[in-house]
This record gives structure tokens, sequence and C-alpha cells, in this order.
């Protein structure tokens, strides 16, 4: 694998104003657009932010060469946008290939990808195909961490069928796995590079935090998110050592993925990142079959230090003259009544109404000690939500921040330290949609917890 590249190297001046160029071009060729409607040009802000823009409106390859995208995720429910991209949908518990998840995340990825101009312009219509792999069961919030083995293993099955390149794992967690466990999907990624397949994979949605796996292996490309408006890290995006790559994951062009309507930001996360990495990774594939899994990596980590710049990857594989076709047939620049081979027309529905997900309230919870350790109790937990608690603490006289998802039941057993903790805080999250993250509640610490932290403290 190619060096790691360094978080600091991503918000460079020149990055910023080469940014800046584009929506100044995009502004004049389509004029300023209120946000809430903006998804509706041809033309996605993450599009401009990568450098991507040509690519919907270049040449397709010859159908022989076009490279397989194989999704492991939450399922693909098709929609006019996308089924003719979806080329395969399985699950690895043997049921239906559809979206099992309450915000559709599977879908919104497999959109992002390759919609055909059905409410958005994903990165890459045309060039790729989308094969998906459902490791989430229905009624699931989290799965074990050995699902991401499974699903790897059921792309490599699908390799030869469908010229699968790249697998992208946008389902990440915090949990660090056990030895067993950790070498199981280990394995299972070293099987795809043998093969020459590319695993990306998002670094997370931790405000901040260290990568998460499988993001964090060795041999995963690791994606971050940036903002589409400036290039600088989204608020919530995993960085640090082991991330290799930042592509647009907020401020996102995306579409409603059961009407198609148009919506300005309405998803975004590392998830998002990953996945417009993994589509032009693919689809540099598709037009450069030649290119070996390190090669194309390289062309992508390298056309601008870490940052995603899909026009430079391009040039750098050879592959200039597929730029210039693209930038030609980009809308704006075609004869008026001409159409565009790659993405059809289509219109939504008058009568298309945005989705609208209810956010989570302020947990209600509190805390009891019982012999030895902290107990969290929980009431009225939706669903689909997670519990993710923060812990204020002090150790050796320094302050330290900790972060402890915990994933399922009413009653939860926290492993905090006895003394020293002097704030417990704990908030619902979608672990599909960042948005949906509830307030942070601030929780009272048992009275001998109190006491023990309060004396430590005041030394």
């Amino acid at each position: 694998m190619s060096p790691r590249a360094s978080a600091h190297a991503w918000t460079g001046p020149s990055r910023a104003l080469r940014q800046a160029c584009c929506f100044a071009a995009v502004i004049v060729a389509f004029g300023a657009a209120p946000a809430a409607v903006r998804a509706q040009t041809p033309i996605t802000a993450q599009a401009v932010a990568d450098d991507g823009a040509f690519l919907p409106y270049a040449p397709p390859p010859p159908p022989a060469q076009i490279a397989g995208l194989c999704l492991v995720d939450t399922g693909v429910t098709l929609n006019p946008g996308i089924e003719g991209a979806v080329v395969d949908r399985t699950a690895i518990d043997g049921g239906s290939g559809d979206d099992v998840s309450p915000t559709m995340h599977g879908t919104v990825l497999a959109m992002m990808a390759a919609a055909n101009g059905w409410g958005m312009v994903g990165t890459a219509p045309g060039s790729i195909q989308i094969v998906s792999v459902r490791i989430l069961e229905p009624g699931q919030t989290t799965f074990p961490f050995t699902s991401y083995a499974a699903g790897i293993t059921e792309c490599l099955q699908l390799r030869h069928k469908y010229n699968i390149r790249v697998i992208n794992l946008s389902l990440g967690t915090s949990e660090t796995p056990s030895s067993q466990n950790y070498e199981m999907v280990g394995n299972a990624i070293q099987e795809a590079s043998d093969y020459g397949v590319a695993v990306v994979a998002a670094a997370g949605n931790d405000d901040g935090g260290p990568v998460e796996y499988p993001a964090a292996y060795p041999g995963v490309l690791s994606v971050g998110a940036s903002d589409t408006q400036g290039g600088a890290f989204c608020s919530f995006s995993n960085r640090g050592e082991g991330l290799r790559m930042v592509a647009p994951g907020c401020d996102l062009d995306g579409a409603d993925p059961t009407t198609g309507a148009p919506d300005y930001n309405y998803l975004q996360g590392t998830s998002e990142s990953s996945d417009i990495d993994s589509s032009a990774l693919d689809a540099l594939d598709s037009y450069q079959p030649d290119l070996s899994t390190q090669a194309a990596e390289d062309d992508l980590t390298g056309a601008d230090n870490g940052v995603l710049n899909i026009a430079q990857a391009f040039r750098d594989a050879g592959l200039g003259e597929i730029v210039a076709a693209g930038e030609g047939a980009e809308p704006g620049t075609q004869p008026a009544g001409s159409a565009n081979p790659a993405i059809p027309p289509q219109s939504v529905p008058p009568s298309s109404a945005m989705t609208l997900i209810t956010p989570f309230q302020v947990p209600r919870a509190r805390l009891e000690r019982l012999k030895g350790r902290f107990v969290l109790v929980l009431s009225g937990r939706p669903g689909e939500a997670q519990a993710q608690v923060r812990y204020l603490g002090y150790q050796r006289r320094s302050r330290h921040l900790s972060v402890l998802r915990t994933l399922d039941g009413a009653f939860t057993d926290l492993t905090l330290p006895t003394s020293g903790v002097v704030e417990v805080l704990v908030r619902y999250i979608d672990p599909y949609d960042i948005q949906r993250a509830s307030p942070w509640a601030t929780l009272k610490l048992p009275p001998t917890a109190a006491k023990t932290a309060k004396g430590r403290h005041s030394r």
C-alpha cells in the first residue's frame, strides 16, 4: 500500500482557491440557487469539490470493461435512478436484497455512486455497475463484526461475474474486535487484495475520533469526510493516524431514495465519503482495466495529497482525453437542445415530498452504581437508536475524554473507572444518519462516585 497521507496536508489555501474558482464557474453556468433546490442542478456540489463533474458526462467505457462496485451495507431498494446500474442484490442471511435500514442507507449510497439524473446525478453513472451485499438483518441496528468477512467473501464470489474491482464498507464500528475476529476479517481483506480487489471503508462519524474498524485495517483505503464548501474536515469525521484519504461528506447534494425529490444535504457522513471515493476508484478501473489495484489507489491518493481529485487521478492514469471529453459534454457547454447520452432526462413527480425523519429526543437516562461498576438505565430508547456515552475523567492530574458506544438493551453495564469520573453524557444516534443524533443529556453521578471524583479533582 502507498504511504498513508497526513491529515494536516488536506486544507491548504491552494485547494480552497481552486474550489472557489470551480464554484464561481458553476454560478456563471447555472445561476445562484437556494440551498433547498441546489440538488436539482446537473452538477452536484460534491462533483465540483472533488473535480469529478466531467465523469457523469464522459463517453462510457466498453461494456465488457465496466467494473463492479460491491456495496457491503444495508441492502439496496431499486428506484428509477439506479435500477439500470444495480446488477445484483444479495444478502448474507439468504433473504431479500432490499434495504432494511430506516433511512435506506444502502440505497442512498447506490444513488450517490450511480444515480442517472432521477433526483440527482451520481459520481459515475454509466461507467460502473453495482453489486449490493446486505449484511444487516431486518430489525437490526448492529451486526456481528464477522459480518464484514462474510460480506467481503460474498463480493469475491461474484467478482468474475460482475468484474468487481472495489468493495465498499460504509458500516463502521468503534469497537475494537477480538483477536479472533480481527484475524478473520483481516484474512478476508487480504484475500480481496490477493484477487486484485480494493477494499475502501468509512473512517467513522465520532466527532474527530480515531479511525474506526474496518477502515483501521492495514490494506484498507480509509476515507474521512470533507466539506464541499471549503475542503476542511466535516466536524463529525474521524481522522488522524491511519486515514489515507478525504472525500466530500457534508454539504452534499442528494435526493430522497423513495420519491427522487432533490434535497440539499439529505444525508451526510463518512459513509458518503467512502462511497464517492469507491465510485471514482471503480470508474478508474473501468476506463483503465489494466491498472493494478495498487496503481489505481496510488493514482487516486496521489492526485492531490490525499484529497479526492478525480480529474487529476484520471490524467495521472493516462486518461486525459476522457476528462476533456466529459468536460466538453458538461451542461452549459453543449449546443441548445443537444442530449447527453450518459444522463437520460428524468423528471421528478410534482407531488414528490421529502420523507421527514424524526430526530431523536434527549435520552431519559440515569446512572446507578452496582458492585464497582456503573449501570446505565435508559427509558424509551428507540429501537433503531444506539446510545453513545461520553465521559470526562481525571487521570494523573490530566483531563481525558473517552467515548463508549453501547449497542442494545435498556440496562447497559458501563466499564468506566470507579473513581475520577466527573461528567457522563449520553445521546442517541442513528448509525445510518448522523443528522438524527439527539442532544447530549448530562447524567447525575451516584453520590459515592461524585464524592470520589471531587476528592481526586481537588488534589
